[in-house]
């Protein structure tokens, strides 16, 4: 079976993955703001609603059991290596920077995504398993409400 790759599709992704609707997702000002525990409870929820975002998109796939658990421990890598990079990007637009790292996030979370329903045992094994392209649309989507969840927590939480 040959796998044709599809240029447009990949461009269309990668233009999605760095839209500025995805520069929202800077929860962090890294000088002004320190970390308090409201933001650190803002940051936890906004992460959870985007676990369970993934989890609708891939339900009816194949995915390990406590998926959203996985999903959350992901987050514990994931999530410092943005702030990282962030950090390192410090000398560019605040905006392309943040961009950069949510697409790169984007990106890592699906293939991380991807090979959890492949690798790990599946609760329900007669699904079939998400595609690459799959994993990477409902981590873009995860993202996209975990960015537009993180102001509505903030008018929350004041």
């Amino acid at each position: 079976m040959k796998i044709q790759p599809s240029l447009p599709r990949l461009g269309i992704l990668v233009a999605l993955m760095l839209a500025a609707a995805s520069t929202l997702a800077n929860p962090v000002d890294l000088p002004e703001k320190p970390v308090t525990p409201e933001l650190s409870w803002m940051i936890g929820i906004a992460i959870l609603i985007e676990a369970i975002c993934v989890w609708w998109m891939l339900l009816r796939f194949r995915r390990p059991r406590f998926f959203i658990v996985w999903l959350l421990v992901m987050h514990l890598f994931t999530y410092p290596g943005f702030l990282g990079l962030l950090w390192r990007l410090y000398d560019l637009r605040p905006a392309f920077a943040v961009g950069l790292g949510e697409g790169l996030v984007v990106v890592i979370e699906g293939a991380l995504i991807y090979l959890m329903c492949r690798l790990s045992p599946a609760a329900k094994p007669g699904l079939t398993t998400p595609s690459m392209a799959r994993c990477w649309l409902a981590s873009l989507v995860g993202n996209l409400c975990s960015a537009a969840a993180f102001p509505l927590l903030c008018m929350i939480f004041g």
